[in-house]
Order: C-alpha cells, then sequence, then structure tokens
C-alpha cells in the first residue's frame, strides 16, 4: 500500500520533519534497515519480522521518503504486510487444494484478510502520525 501526501506552502524543516518520522518508528520498535539522505531526499526503511510476527503474519515493511524543499515536498508512505501476499497464494491454494487440505487454506485465508485488514489500520495511523509530525515542524519553523 503506497500513500502520496504532497505538502506546499509550510516551510518545513525537512532534516526535522525525516528525524521525527525515524523516531516514531523506532518508538514503534521497527528496525531501522536503510537510512538515506541526500540534499533534496529522505529515505528510510524498517522493518519489524520477529519470529512471532512472521507466524501470526503481522511482519511490517515500512518505507518513508521525504523529498522536495521546505515549501514544496512530498512525502511517501509504503506499508507492506506479509499477510497481502498470503491472500493470493492461499486462493491459489484453495483452487488446486484436495478437498483434505481444503479447510487448512481457509483458515490461512482468512488468517490473512486480517492481516492485511490490521496492515491497512496501521497505515491510516502513521500516515495520521507523519501529518501531525509536519503540523508540529511547521509550528516549530514559524516560532523561529
Amino acid at each position: 500500500m503506497t500513500r502520496l501526501m504532497k505538502v506546499e506552502g509550510k516551510s518545513v524543516d525537512l532534516s526535522k520533519l525525516y528525524a521525527g518520522i525515524k523516531k516514531m518508528l523506532e518508538e514503534e520498535k521497527f528496525r531501522i534497515v536503510k537510512d538515506d539522505v541526500t540534499e533534496n531526499a529522505y529515505h528510510i526503511r524498517a522493518v519489524k519480522t520477529q519470529v512471532t510476527r512472521i507466524i501470526l503474519g503481522t511482519a511490517r515493511d515500512v518505507e518513508v521518503v521525504v523529498a522536495g524543499d521546505p515549501d514544496n515536498f512530498a512525502v511517501v508512505l509504503i506499508v507492506s504486510s506479509w499477510g497481502k501476499n498470503l491472500a493470493i497464494s492461499g486462493a491459489t491454494g484453495f483452487v488446486i487444494a484436495s478437498t483434505v487440505a481444503a479447510p487448512a487454506v481457509v483458515v490461512g485465508t482468512v488468517a490473512a484478510a486480517g492481516s492485511y485488514l490490521t496492515a491497512v489500520k496501521f497505515e491510516e495511523q502513521l500516515c495520521k502520525r507523519i501529518e501531525e509530525e509536519i503540523s508540529k515542524q511547521k509550528k516549530q519553523s514559524t516560532r523561529a
């Protein structure tokens, strides 16, 4: 799932915004696996892939890119979940499964659907928190 937030005319310090987003992810117990900063772009990739999360289908992979200048920038949020891929596999498996294996595939597909919905909710909450961080950084930049 990908979301694009286009922000204009807010005069936000992008390095502080990026630091705030990174801190958010760390507070959510994500492990930072990529942290690239260039002149006009900030890119972070973070994962939650503990064994129990994989078993439950709640493993998460988050990428955030902040690019542009303080008055005209974009934030791209990409949230991936293991369950999204499982649902496709489960549906395919159901078609080819024997009648003995079919109930297990159905249960797996239902679990994957639950994981997908959890990922959508997580994405919405993270997007809202990023929007709040943008507002916070805007207020701080107007005080300076």
